[in-house]
């Protein structure tokens, strides 16, 4: 065994090991670990100790990257499908209305402050400035979904925050995209747009919804069989790729497919001879439960190594943090209009607030947004877009996340506070 092996295998070990310890701080101190596990990756990066120690060079970083897509996919559908798993159904029709508004209102709110600053900030194209706008526009689900799902509030409101962040998810995408198009071949179909919207939203939750009814019959007849929960993660991705090469949404497929695995009650009461154990859907849950923390520990380590501080210029940082103050500024807005259209309480009011992290789709689409310019004629002259959109996500990104993890801390405090006079009174 080389010693790069030697090392990776110790950086492995080491980063599950503080994913775990991450879980058990927030457990204990109501402190979300995404935070800790991000920064854990700023350090491994190639500028600070993974440079110094020879853990990560710039050279092997490029060529992870390689499979970055690949990787943040599969961090992305297993992610969404365990938030499917733990919604309640019934939550979930009842918060739909707030969750549309809320996901709406902000993504377009979002994308044309944001448009705005950077149009100020660069000139030029006002397609590029809602480009980078559409692309930090939206909640970041592989973030919102493991916060959100260990807060004490509402399960509408949990509802409400999952299902925006994948409406918000797709919006990003398919919005950025269409943009960045219109910069390359300067032509905008709107009829198009709203087709493909239509179709990704109602597309890929219908198939994945049947789907996933249809695997409780499968089910029924294998939870007998050792490791047959095991098939249904190959199920989910064989569904979640059918569902993408028919041009819909693997992504909202997914989630889709989670919540009617997860509603095991709801789909027998509907469909009478549909029967799951209870032994058989909790195996499936605990299983899956504990791939999903493999793979989002690492996930948030990797959003930590494409930071690279030294890269940032004045413009970027001017600019990614007038962005950042948008997003709250608008955020605050929209939050406090859904509170008060939902009458939620205080607690719920303050996690609606919080859960503004963006994350993987911002930073694919930012990574990759020059390569949809290419041939594109007329781009501003003397700034590197490049640079411009990956830092001034990154810095949002960060910014986000931040927010999310002190805010998600106060509001479990609060809890704690409002239980501890309760049981007073009581007393």
């Amino acid at each position: 065994m080389d010693d790069n092996t030697i090392v990776a295998f110790l950086a492995i070990g080491a980063v599950v090991f503080i994913g775990f310890f991450g879980n058990l701080i927030f457990k204990r101190y109501k402190v979300p670990d995404v935070l800790l596990l991000v920064f854990v990756g700023v350090l491994l990066g190639p500028a600070i100790l993974g440079g110094r120690l020879h853990l990560l060079t710039t050279e092997t970083l490029e060529e992870f990257n390689n499979y970055r897509d690949l990787f943040l996919s599969v961090a992305l559908v297993m992610i969404l499908f365990d938030g499917g798993l733990t919604l309640d159904i019934r939550a979930v029709f009842e918060s739909m209305r707030l969750s549309l508004f809320m996901a709406t209102a902000t993504f377009l709110l979002t994308m044309m402050a944001v448009a705005a600053v950077v149009y100020v900030a660069i000139g030029e194209s006002i397609y590029i400035a809602m480009s980078l706008g559409a692309i930090v526009g939206g909640t970041s689900g592989a973030i919102v979904i493991p916060i959100a799902g260990r807060l004490r509030i509402r399960p509408s409101t949990k509802s409400t925050l999952v299902i925006e962040s994948s409406l918000t998810d797709v919006l990003v995408i398919l919005a950025a995209i269409t943009l960045l198009t219109i910069v390359r071949v300067g032509e905008f179909n709107a009829v198009n747009l709203a087709g493909d919207l239509t179709f990704d939203f109602l597309g890929g939750a219908l198939m994945g919804f049947g789907v996933g009814v249809l695997w409780l019959y499968a089910l029924q007849l294998l939870q007998r069989q050792p490791l047959a929960y095991m098939l249904t993660i190959a199920v989910l991705f064989l569904t979640a790729g059918a569902v993408e090469l028919v041009g819909s949404s693997g992504a909202i497929a997914a989630l889709a497919f989670g919540l009617s695995i997860g509603n095991r009650g709801f789909v027998k009461r509907q469909i009478t001879s549909v029967y799951l154990s209870g032994g058989s859907d909790d195996r499936i849950q605990r299983f899956h439960a504990e791939i999903t923390f493999f793979i989002r520990t690492f996930f948030f380590v990797y959003m930590g190594l494409l930071f690279e501080f030294g890269t940032i210029d004045g413009l970027q940082l001017i600019v990614g943090i007038a962005m950042l103050c948008v997003i709250v500024a608008v955020r605050w807005i929209t939050s406090s209009a859904t509170s008060r259209i939902g009458t939620l309480p205080q607690e719920d009011s303050s996690a609606l607030f919080a859960l503004m992290p963006r994350g993987l789709a911002a930073a694919v689409l930012a990574t990759g947004a020059t390569t949809l310019l290419v041939g594109a004629p007329d781009l501003p002259q003397g700034i590197d877009l490049t640079a411009l959109f990956l830092n001034t996500t990154l810095i949002v990104i960060l910014g986000t996340t931040i927010i999310a993890t002190v805010l998600s801390y106060r509001t479990e405090k609060t809890i704690d506070k409002r239980k501890r006079l309760q049981q007073r009174e009581i007393s």
